[in-house]
């Protein structure tokens, strides 16, 4: 536990370091596009059936106030399994989340949330709700404002229980203007 609560200090840390209070990175009124890959942990319960995950996702963003967008995204993940009494057939567990979301800047630096539909297949097919919580930064990249979007994030899927975990996401985000 001491590990983790370092490991997330230093994030922070590292996070705010390259922080600047301005403006966020998009202009008004514009849309962004960025298509990342995920690296999944999960946690408590859900790590007793299923061990790492990995993914990707499609995230559009809308920028309509200063500091603030709204997001929708679209992503695909994977589990491995864990063969045991609670996955007797070791099956991997797959997830779909179509969400809905926000941002808040702090200059290139944000806090979010988004929320949806889950639709999961393999172990324990079913459908049912997800959510997460964000941070990230943006570090441009190119003279026309495309950007690396780094998010730390911890997500939930509840289905007929609760699975969780943190997830790591690098993406590469274009502007559409």
């Amino acid at each position: 536990m001491k590990n983790k609560c370092t490991f997330l200090s230093c994030l922070l840390v590292l996070f705010v370091m390259n922080t600047n209070l301005s403006a966020q990175i998009g202009k008004l009124h514009t849309w962004n596009l960025s298509i990342g890959a995920d690296l999944a942990y999960p946690e408590n319960t859900f790590r007793k059936t299923h061990s790492w995950g990995y993914g990707s996702t499609i995230k559009s963003e809308y920028v309509f106030a200063n500091h603030t967008s709204v997001t929708g995204s679209v992503g695909f993940y994977q589990f491995s399994s864990k063969t045991n009494l609670l996955n007797p057939g070791g099956e991997r567990l797959t997830g779909v989340p179509i969400k809905l979301g926000g941002r808040y800047y702090f200059g290139n630096f944000y806090l979010g949330g988004d929320a949806g539909l889950l639709l999961q297949g393999g172990y324990k097919k079913n459908e049912g709700f997800a959510y997460s919580f964000l941070l990230g930064d943006e570090l441009i990249t190119g003279k026309h404002g495309n950007s690396l979007d780094i998010s730390f994030r911890y997500e939930s899927w509840v289905t007929e229980i609760r699975r969780s975990f943190v997830g790591l996401r690098l993406a590469y985000e274009f502007r559409l203007r």
